[in-house]
C-alpha cells in the first residue's frame, strides 16, 4: 500500500510538471498574437486603399506569427514526447524543464524583434536575425539536454530501456533546429543577408532524412525478480 502510495504521489509531481509547462507554452503562443495590433488610419485618407497598404505593412509581423507559432508548436510536441517516458522527477529534470519554458517566453519578444526588421528596408540588419536565432537555439539545446539527461542509463525519472538508434535520432533532431538557424545566420553574415534566410525551408527536409527503424521503441526495464 506505501508503495502504491509513492507511486501516485510521483505520478501526482510528474503531472503537475507537465501542466505547469503546457501552460506557459499556452500563454507564450498566446502572445504571439496579442503583441500584433490593427493598423491605424489615423492621419490618413479613410479608404480600402489606405486600408490595403497599411495591412500590407503588418505582413512581416503576421509571418512571424505563424513562424513562432509553428515553432512553439513542434516544441511543445516535442515536449509531450519526451515527458510521456518520465516516471519520477529530479531537481535536474525540473532546472532543465524550467531553461526549456525560458526560451519558450522569450519567443514572443524575439518574434516582435525580427518581424519589425524583416521588410526589405530593414532586412540588410544582422542584428534582429541574430536575436530570433539565439533564442531557437536556445531552445534546441534545451531541448536536447532533456533528451540526453532522459535516455542516460541509470537515470532517475525514467524506467525506460532507450535502442541506441532510437536515442542519437532523437538526439540529433533536437539538435536541427538550432543547427539550421546557425548556418542560415552564417550565411547571411558571409554571403547574403535575404540568401541566407531561404535556407531554413530546408528544415522539413532535415526531419524528414532522420528516421527511426520499423517497431524500435523504447521499452519498459526488466524488474529483477529475487526470491
Amino acid at each position: 500500500m506505501h508503495d502504491l502510495l509513492t507511486e501516485e504521489r510521483k505520478r501526482f509531481q510528474v503531472d503537475r510538471l507537465i501542466l505547469f509547462s503546457d501552460a506557459v507554452f499556452a500563454i507564450a503562443i498566446t502572445l504571439l498574437i496579442i503583441e500584433i495590433h490593427p493598423p491605424s488610419l489615423e492621419g490618413l485618407p479613410l479608404t480600402n486603399r489606405s486600408f490595403s497598404e497599411k495591412m500590407a505593412e503588418m505582413v512581416p509581423e503576421f509571418i512571424g506569427f505563424f513562424m513562432s507559432f509553428a515553432l512553439i508548436g513542434l516544441y511543445w510536441s516535442k515536449h509531450h514526447a519526451v515527458f510521456g517516458y518520465i516516471t519520477d522527477y529530479s531537481p535536474k529534470l525540473i532546472f532543465l524543464n524550467l531553461l526549456l519554458l525560458a526560451a519558450i517566453v522569450l519567443m514572443p519578444f524575439s518574434t516582435q524583434v525580427y518581424s519589425a526588421y524583416v521588410s526589405e528596408q530593414y532586412v540588410h540588419l544582422l542584428g534582429p536575425f541574430l536575436i530570433y536565432s539565439l533564442n531557437i537555439i536556445f531552445c534546441g539545446l534545451t531541448n536536447f539536454w532533456i533528451w540526453v539527461y532522459i535516455t542516460k542509463p541509470g537515470n532517475p525519472v525514467c524506467k525506460q530501456v532507450f535502442p541506441k538508434r532510437f536515442v542519437r535520432n532523437a538526439k540529433i533532431r533536437a539538435l536541427i533546429l538550432p543547427f539550421a538557424f546557425l548556418i542560415s545566420f552564417l550565411a547571411c553574415w558571409i554571403f547574403d543577408a535575404v540568401w541566407g534566410r531561404y535556407l531554413l525551408m530546408l528544415i522539413p527536409l532535415y526531419f524528414r532524412l532522420v528516421k527511426d527503424k520499423e517497431g524500435e521503441k523504447p521499452r519498459p526495464q526488466k524488474k529483477n525478480n529475487r526470491k
